[in-house]
């Protein structure tokens, strides 16, 4: 099994709109970015979903490892974290307004 880099490519081309944006460099663009996934890491995700990904991307174990260490099954491992992604990728898409929309 591939290992999926957990980047904002997931979330598809729709980030906040904010004079920040209009205006601003990336790096302030990616602090803003990287800012808003830790606040919908922590507030849109399960306990159980929270702590499988900080386990994955952030601690770089793999799903088996996660698995073992938790006692459950590799799939309900890999669930947890498609639902995850998709909980994530909602909240982030939902809470801002498309900028790309017209380009």
């Amino acid at each position: 099994m591939n290992r999926t880099t957990f980047s904002l490519e997931v979330f598809g081309d729709r980030l906040a709109v904010t004079d920040i944006f209009e205006r601003g460099t990336n790096s302030r663009q990616l602090e803003i970015m990287k800012s808003e996934l830790k606040r919908a890491i922590q507030s849109e995700l399960t306990d159980r979903q929270r702590e499988m990904v900080t386990e994955f991307y952030f601690e770089g174990l793999s799903v088996t490892e996660i698995a073992n260490r938790r006692g459950l099954s590799k799939s309900t491992v890999s669930r947890h974290l498609s639902r995850a992604r998709e909980r994530l990728k909602s909240a982030l898409k939902y809470g801002f307004y498309p900028i790309w929309e017209n380009r």
